[in-house]
C-alpha cells in the first residue's frame, strides 16, 4: 500500500477579505505507526456557528476539542468514531445555547478522515465536502437543502456517512454551507481541481463575495517523497523516544504529518505540552502527533523526559534532528518563495489597476467639462472607456470601476446624441417556415405586411383606442399563385406602396409588384386588382415601387432608369418618362429603398443616399454616424403625402438602430433601445414607418411587428 502525504490550508474570509486564522478548523494528524494512527488515522474537522451573536474563539475550541477527544476515545470503528464525535459536539453546543441563551449558536460541522487510502466523511448540520480523485469532482451530500437539521438545536442532526478511496492523489476540500448559497456549484468544483493546495485557496478567495463569512479547509493528497518518509520516520522516533528509524523500516507505516500544518516547535516534547495545554488560537490548522491526540490520556511528564534523556545519550540532538529540519525548510522555502512572487505580482498589478483607474477619471473629467466640443469630448471618452475596460480586467466585479464605466458610456450616449427606446411593444407576432416580412405600410388603422418569403400580404387592423392589433384580425390581400380576374397569375411579390389620391387617381390604394410584372390594387370593394400599365413588357430589372401625389414610380435596375407613370382612369395606361433629367441612366443595381416627399431619395446597400428634384441629382452626402457607420441599412422614410417630415429615417439593422438625420445630410441623432433582448430584435429589423402626429415608430423585424414611441429629443 502507498504510503500518502498531506498539505492542508485553510480558509476563512470575512466580506471578502481573507482573515490571518480560522478558529473554526482542526488537523489531527498522529505519527505513523502510533495506535493512534493505525487505528483512527488522521482526522480533518471544518465547523461553522451562527447566530444573534459572533461567535467566540473560545466556544470553538470548546467543540473543536470535544470532536477531537470523543473520536479518537471512542472504542468503535471510524464511521462510529465519528457519528460520537459529531454528536457529542451537538451535545456540548445545546448545553452551551442553554446557558447562554442570548449568546446561543446553531451550527454545521464536517470531519474527514484518512486511514490509509480510505476516506470517510461524516457530516452534521449544513455543510458540503467535495473530493476530487481519479479525475472527477464529488459532492457530499448530493444536494444541500433548508430541511437540515443544524447542530445545537432541540432535535439532534442526522448524521450523514461517505467513503471512498485515494488511489494516488486526491484533494479533499470541506466548505461552509454559505459557499453554495453564493458560488455557483461548477465554480466551487474548480477549487479541488486546482493544481496544488495554495492555488486552489485562492481561486475560493477570489470567489468570496462581499457580505458574507465563509470558511474552507483543504486537504491535498498524494504520495509521500523519500524525504517525507525519512522525516515523518524520525518525528515517529523522537516521539516514541526511539533512535531514528532506516528508511527501509518505514515504508509499511501509514500516513505522515505535513510540517507545514503545524506552528508548533518539532520537538516532540514540545508537542505533546502544547496539545495538553490547549490549542493556540493564532493557529490557522493544527497538526497533533498521536501522544497528544486526546487531552484525557496525555503522556506523563516524567516518562517523557526519561525517554528523552535515555535517546539523547544514545546520539546527540542536533545529528538526530538535522534531516527533520532539512524537511521542514525546503517546503517552507519553496512556500515564501511563491507566497513573495504573488505578493509581488499582486502589488504591481494594483499599481497598474490604479494607474489605469486614474487615467480613466481624468479622462472622463476632461471630457465632462463645459465646453468640450463634441469631437474632442469622443475622443476622450473613448480612451476614458479603453482605461476602464482594462482596470475592470486586472480587478474584476470592482464596484467603483464598473460604476465608472457606466457614466461613461452614458456620457458617450448623449455626446453621440443616442436617444433611448425604452419599451418596444409587440403588435404582431410573424415568422414560421420560410417566413421573411420585408415591407411595411401603416396607414390610419390598417397595417399591411409583405412576407417574400412566403409571397403572401396580409393586412391587419389597429386597434384605435389602444394601438394594438386585436387578434385573429389579419387578412390575405394577395399571394403568390392567385388567379387575377383577367385570369392572370399572381407571381412572386417583389415590393409594394400606398398610393394617395392624385391626378386622375380617384382613391387611395395599396400597390403591389409582382415577377410577372403585373402592378395589383386592393380595393376594399372589388379586391384585388390588376391595373393597366404602359410598357410594363420593356421593364427588365423591376425593384422598387413608390407612389407621391397620385404619381407611380418605379426603380428599373436593368435599364438604369427611374420610370414614372402619370396616373390614368384605368390605372397607369400612359407610357412612362424617364424620371432623370435627359434621358439619364444610373447603376441602380444597389437601390433597396426609395421614399418621395417632391424630392426622390435613394438608400443604397452601402448606407449611401442620393437624391434627386425635377430629374436632376442633388448633391447630398449622409454624414456618418459618430459612433460607428451603417453597417447594414434596410429602408428609408421621408415623410408621407399626408405631413411632410422634416427629417429622413434611415433603419440600420447592423447597429439596431434608427437614424435621424436633416435632410442636408447632417446626423442629428439615432434611436437604440435600451433593453438587451429589445437591442437584438433590432438586428433582424426590415422597415420602419413613422408616425409623425403621433410620434410612433411601427418596427417590421423577421419575426415581430413593433411600435415604440418616438421620444421627444431634450
Amino acid at each position: 500500500m502507498a504510503r500518502l502525504h498531506t498539505t492542508v490550508e485553510s480558509l476563512f474570509v470575512i466580506d471578502g477579505v481573507r482573515q490571518p486564522r480560522a478558529v473554526n478548523a482542526r488537523v489531527v494528524e498522529p505519527l505513523p505507526a502510533t495506535s493512534q494512527a493505525v487505528a483512527k488515522g488522521n482526522l480533518y474537522v471544518l465547523l461553522e456557528l451562527g447566530g444573534a451573536t459572533q461567535p467566540t474563539p473560545a466556544l470553538f475550541r470548546l467543540l473543536l476539542n470535544t470532536v477531537q477527544g470523543v473520536y479518537y476515545d471512542a472504542t468503535g470503528g471510524i464511521t462510529g468514531g465519528i457519528t460520537e464525535a459529531i454528536l457529542a459536539a451537538h451535545q456540548a453546543l445545546e448545553q452551551h445555547n442553554a446557558v447562554h441563551p442570548n449568546e446561543a449558536q446553531l451550527g454545521g460541522i464536517s470531519c474527514a478522515v484518512l486511514r490509509g487510502e480510505e476516506l470517510y466523511l461524516g457530516i452534521g448540520g449544513p455543510a458540503v465536502v467535495l473530493v476530487h480523485t481519479a479525475n472527477r469532482v464529488d459532492q457530499f451530500p448530493a444536494e444541500l437543502n433548508d430541511s437540515v437539521i443544524p447542530l445545537g438545536n432541540h432535535d439532534a442532526p442526522a448524521i450523514e456517512l461517505f467513503r471512498t478511496s485515494i488511489d494516488s492523489t486526491g484533494t479533499v476540500v470541506q466548505l461552509s454551507s454559505e459557499w453554495l448559497a453564493r458560488v455557483p456549484a461548477p465554480k466551487l468544483a474548480t477549487a479541488a481541481l486546482a493544481p496544488d493546495i495554495a492555488s486552489g485557496a485562492e481561486y475560493l478567495e477570489a470567489l468570496a463575495p462581499s457580505r458574507a463569512v465563509l470558511s474552507a479547509l483543504l486537504t491535498y493528497i498524494a504520495p509521500a517523497t523519500p524525504e517525507q518518509l525519512a522525516a515523518s520516520a524520525a518525528a515517529a522516533s523522537a516521539a516514541a523516544g526511539l533512535p531514528p528509524a532506516a528508511p527501509a523500516k518505514v515504508v509499511e507505516e501509514p500516513a505522515v504529518v505535513d510540517a507545514s500544518t503545524s506552528d508548533e516547535d518539532t520537538d516532540a516534547k514540545d508537542e505533546v505540552e502544547a496539545a495538553t495545554e490547549g490549542e493556540d488560537d493564532s493557529v490557522d490548522v493544527v497538526a497533533v502527533p498521536a501522544a497528544a491526540v486526546a487531552a484525557t490520556s496525555p503522556v506523563p511528564a516524567a516518562t517523557l523526559a526519561d525517554d528523552s534523556a535515555a535517546s539523547e545519550a544514545e546520539e546527540p540532538p542536533r545529528r538526530r534532528r538535522w534531516p527533520w529540519l532539512l524537511a521542514l525548510l525546503i517546503p517552507l522555502l519553496i512556500v515564501a518563495a511563491v507566497a513573495i512572487a504573488l505578493w509581488v505580482d499582486q502589488q504591481r498589478t494594483m499599481a497598474e489597476f490604479q494607474t489605469q483607474l486614474q487615467g480613466a477619471q481624468a479622462a472622463y473629467a476632461a471630457a465632462s467639462a463645459d465646453g468640450v466640443p463634441e469631437d474632442t469630448a469622443r475622443t476622450q471618452l473613448a480612451e476614458a472607456k479603453d482605461r476602464a475596460n482594462a482596470a475592470l480586467a486586472l480587478v474584476p466585479n470592482d464596484e467603483a470601476t464598473a460604476g465608472l464605466l457606466a457614466d461613461i458610456q452614458t456620457k458617450l450616449d448623449e455626446v453621440n446624441h443616442i436617444v433611448p427606446l425604452y419599451k418596444l411593444v409587440t403588435l404582431q407576432p410573424l415568422g414560421g417556415e420560410g417566413s421573411q416580412p420585408t415591407n411595411l405600410v401603416v396607414e390610419g388603422p390598417r397595417v399591411s405586411i409583405l412576407d417574400q418569403g412566403q409571397d403572401r400580404v396580409t393586412r391587419y387592423g389597429l386597434d384605435e383606442i389602444s394601438g394594438l392589433i386585436p387578434e385573429a384580425s389579419g387578412g390575405v390581400l394577395a399571394e403568390r399563385g392567385q388567379i387575377l380576374p383577367d385570369g392572370q397569375i399572381v407571381g412572386e411579390l417583389l415590393d409594394m406602396t400606398w398610393a394617395e389620391t392624385g391626378g386622375d387617381r380617384r382613391t387611395s390604394n395599396l400597390l403591389i409588384l409582382d415577377s410577372n410584372r403585373n402592378l395589383l390594387q386592393v380595393d376594399s370593394a372589388t379586391g384585388l386588382q390588376p391595373l393597366a400599365v404602359a410598357n410594363r413588357d420593356q421593364w427588365q430589372n423591376p425593384t422598387v415601387i413608390a407612389s407621391y401625389n397620385g404619381n407611380f414610380y418605379l426603380v428599373d435596375a436593368g435599364q438604369g432608369r427611374i420610370l414614372r407613370y402619370r396616373p390614368t382612369a384605368d390605372g397607369y395606361s400612359n407610357p412612362p418618362e424617364n424620371y432623370l433629367e435627359g434621358d439619364a441612366t444610373l447603376d441602380l443595381s444597389g437601390a433597396i429603398d426609395m421614399a418621395i416627399d417632391g424630392n426622390i431619395w435613394l438608400l443604397y446597400q452601402d448606407g449611401t443616399v442620393q437624391t434627386f428634384l425635377e430629374g436632376r441629382q442633388v448633391p447630398f452626402v449622409l454624414q456618418q454616424p459618430p459612433d460607428s457607420p451603417i453597417s447594414e441599412p434596410q429602408a428609408i422614410y421621408a415623410g408621407s403625402d399626408a405631413g411632410i417630415s422634416e427629417s429622413l429615417f434611415i433603419t440600420d439593422a447592423g447597429g439596431a438602430r434608427i437614424l435621424e438625420y436633416d435632410k442636408e445630410g447632417n446626423y442629428l441623432r439615432q434611436y437604440r433601445p435600451v433593453d438587451r433582448a429589445d437591442l437584438e430584435k433590432l438586428r433582424s429589423m426590415t422597415d420602419v414607418q413613422v408616425d409623425e402626429i403621433g410620434g410612433t415608430f411601427y418596427i417590421l423585424t423577421s419575426d415581430a411587428l413593433y411600435s415604440t414611441d418616438i421620444p421627444q429629443p431634450s
